[in-house]
């Protein structure tokens, strides 16, 4: 009998930046603050397993706005642009840094080209980011059938730290709240859970709950699953 044959994936972007205004407020600010609206369309094309037809296209759009302070805060902005890239715009974990750096040098470029129109102005940046997965090989019943979880590898799941619940939150796990002051596990992502959830969660699947995030994986054999691709696309 013929094995399947094992489906792989593949991920890559665009990203285009674009200046929509560059306004001057009427009240003084203490630097110069971006306002950065980023939309992002996911485009999944799957090539058949013996030809070289590929099938229509899916998309998957979104948008975001977000005011960043990359100037006096450049650390801060960055890691909210990119959880806004994962949890709210849904880009692949792999893609992420990269996209960051683009956005972001994009935009205090900008900046520097808008001077000497003013000291503090509000740099209002447009990017578009789509991102293409392509789905090489098996069936779509074939790949139905693959385990659709992959655990976290012990090394990293080992390595999270702990923080503390600075405001009201619910851990994505149990539905739990976390109460304020109390210890949890932070997951690369800045993601907050209890600690003996996220570890039972992560021994099955290596993708943070909340957003698309993924954590090394266990590539042991002794997990629940196997890695078909360079990353999982989940559901919304």
């Amino acid at each position: 009998m013929d094995q399947p044959t094992e489906r792989r994936s593949e991920v890559s972007y665009r990203c285009r930046l674009s200046a929509l205004a560059v306004i001057e407020p009427e009240t003084e600010l203490p630097c110069t603050q971006f306002l950065i609206t980023v939309k992002s369309t996911t485009f999944t094309f799957n090539h058949a397993a013996d030809e070289d037809a590929v099938s229509p296209p899916t998309s998957e759009y979104y948008s975001h706005e977000l005011q960043l302070d990359l100037l006096m805060d450049e650390n801060a902005s960055r890691a909210k642009l990119a959880e806004a890239l994962l949890s709210e715009l849904h880009c692949p974990p792999e893609l992420c840094a990269a996209i960051v750096d683009k956005v972001a040098n994009g935009a205090v470029a900008e900046e520097a080209s808008s001077r000497p129109f003013s000291d503090f102005m509000v740099v209002h940046i447009g990017a578009r980011i789509d991102v293409f997965v392509e789905h090489f090989g098996g069936s779509e019943e074939e790949e139905a059938a693959v385990p659709k979880f992959v655990p976290a590898s012990r090394a990293a799941i080992s390595k999270l730290e702990t923080a503390t619940v600075e405001e009201s939150a619910v851990c994505a796990v149990c539905l739990e709240e976390m109460a304020v002051g109390s210890d949890a596990t932070c997951m690369p992502c800045s993601h907050l859970y209890h600690r003996g959830c996220i570890v039972k969660w992560l021994q099955k699947s290596r993708v943070c709950p909340m957003c698309r995030f993924s954590l090394p994986a266990d590539l042991s054999g002794h997990g629940s699953g196997r890695q078909t691709g360079s990353f999982i696309l989940l559901p919304d």
